[in-house]
């Protein structure tokens, strides 16, 4: 089997050694040909610039001399308009036509003698020019002699053979380029040619490579897919456990409540009637110990304080008896006295009947947020709204403290209450959401909606009747 691999691999690491080496080749020779093909480029454009520059400098020597003869002719300097403009042009035509054969020894003799000549030109005509204003018969003799004629025809001549010149090199440098081209479309071709032999070749082996990875990503979709299954249930399971148990606790909290009010209750009730009965025996005969019963009767007093307090945080009698609007009403004012904060409560005027759980549930909501404010906040002002539609109850408790720390998460260790608030405000098919920022404050907001988990029996066939 490892004969069988070495024999399949060495071919083909020659052919992708062989097709890397030709493609490097190939790219040089490529980019060898791009550089002269932007050297004949930039030479052309440069040889047309000075073509245009001649054939310019060659119309501008023959409206300088038009306007000479025009002025000659008629006397009217207007004529001379067209030569005082040439003359600066011609001037800035030849300094750049020179700058262009710099480089180019021969181009520049050629262009030494043709200036040498438009310089002799521009002299007659300026010669011309200062005889006309003085003695306009002059100046035409000497318009009229053959020199200035001679001297036109050979500058046209020298200016001629630059454009014969530069033609030649366009033509020159067009055929490099297209060389060039031809050059660098064999190598684009036998580049190609490579690049299809190398893709077949490794396009088998990538193809089984895919495969592989297919079967892997469908394989790691399938257990994904199987995991996600599994934390959805345990989520749900997690969730209708933290529900049961807020509802065993509630239960445990209720009959702890119903035993201290009945069983302590009439321990205590019966304590300090049998107490007060002794006191009243030996009040005159002994009134020391008319006094330590006195005491021991307040002892009694605090103790059975104590006992109502205990049974109104676990189970509120106010809640049970009145309903949820006046409990809230309540708590709020009691523990705002307690903090001394600046309280604002908003209820409506009636509630719907709701069911035990879901009232002492929206209740727990309420207590846990006052007292987070109250342990975490720093508060000074805080406000309780409760709202209630056709369709929703909706709750919300806002406190102007320090806020919440950006990276604060419920759950974290010592911070269950929102996450328990959000997991009794879940239970009722409702959301709680948590808007805080440091400085700012907390807003808790729940919204429940009115179903048969929510509403009593009563309000629900009620409202299936209407």
């Amino acid at each position: 089997m490892l004969k069988l691999l070495k024999r399949y691999l060495q071919p083909h690491s020659l052919l992708l050694a062989g097709g890397i080496v030709l493609t490097l080749a190939v790219l040089i020779a490529s980019e060898t040909g791009n550089l002269r093909l932007r050297e004949s480029y930039n030479s052309v454009i440069a040889s047309q610039r000075a073509q245009t520059r001649i054939t310019a400098l060659m119309s501008e020597l023959v409206n300088a001399e038009t306007a000479q003869r025009g002025y000659l002719l008629t006397g009217n300097e207007n004529y001379l308009a067209p030569y005082y403009q040439a003359l600066p042009r011609i001037a800035d035509l030849m300094e750049k036509i020179n700058a262009h054969y710099a480089d180019d020894q021969a181009g520049l003799r050629q262009f030494g003698e043709a200036s040498r000549l438009i310089a002799s030109k521009l002299n007659e005509m300026a010669l011309t020019l200062v005889y006309g204003k003085r003695d306009m018969a002059v100046a035409l003799d000497l318009v009229r002699t053959d020199f200035g004629k001679r001297t036109m025809d050979s500058a046209r001549a020298q200016l001629d053979q630059l454009l014969a010149r530069e033609a030649a090199t366009v033509s020159n440098n067009l055929q490099g380029a297209e060389r060039d081209v031809q050059l660098s479309r064999y190598g684009i071709g036998l580049l190609t040619a490579i690049n299809i032999l190398l893709l077949v070749t490794v396009g088998r082996g990538h193809a089984k490579r895919l495969a592989m990875a297919e079967a892997t990503r469908a394989q790691l979709e399938q257990e994904s897919e199987r995991l996600d299954r599994k934390v959805r249930a345990r989520t749900r399971q997690l969730s209708a456990l933290a529900g049961h148990l807020q509802r065993v606790t509630e239960d445990e909290k209720t009959r702890l409540a119903r035993e201290l009010h009945d069983e302590l209750g009439a321990i205590l009730t019966a304590i300090k009637l049998d107490l007060h009965w002794v006191r009243r025996r030996v009040q005159e005969t002994q009134p020391e110990c008319a006094e330590k019963l006195t005491r021991v009767m307040l002892h009694v007093d605090q103790g059975i304080q104590i006992k109502r307090n205990l049974i109104e945080d676990l189970r509120p009698t106010v809640l049970l008896n009145l309903g949820l609007r006046e409990a809230v009403a309540q708590l709020v004012e009691d523990v705002g006295a307690r903090n001394q904060w600046q309280t604002e409560l908003r209820l409506p005027e009636t509630l719907p009947p709701l069911r035990d759980d879901a009232a002492i549930a929206l209740y727990r909501i309420v207590q846990e947020s006052l007292n987070n404010a109250s342990k975490y906040a720093e508060a000074k002002h805080v406000s309780v709204v409760l709202d209630c539609t056709h369709e929703q109850l909706a709750l919300e408790v806002r406190d102007d403290g320090k806020g919440l720390a950006p990276d604060f998460e419920a759950g974290c260790v010592g911070h269950h209450g929102l996450l328990g608030m959000e997991q009794r405000a879940t239970a009722l098919g409702g959301e709680m959401d948590v808007t805080s920022a440091p400085g700012q404050g907390v807003r808790v907001r729940v919204s429940v909606p009115l179903t048969q988990a929510v509403l009593a029996p009563e309000e629900t066939s009620a409202e299936a009747n209407g």
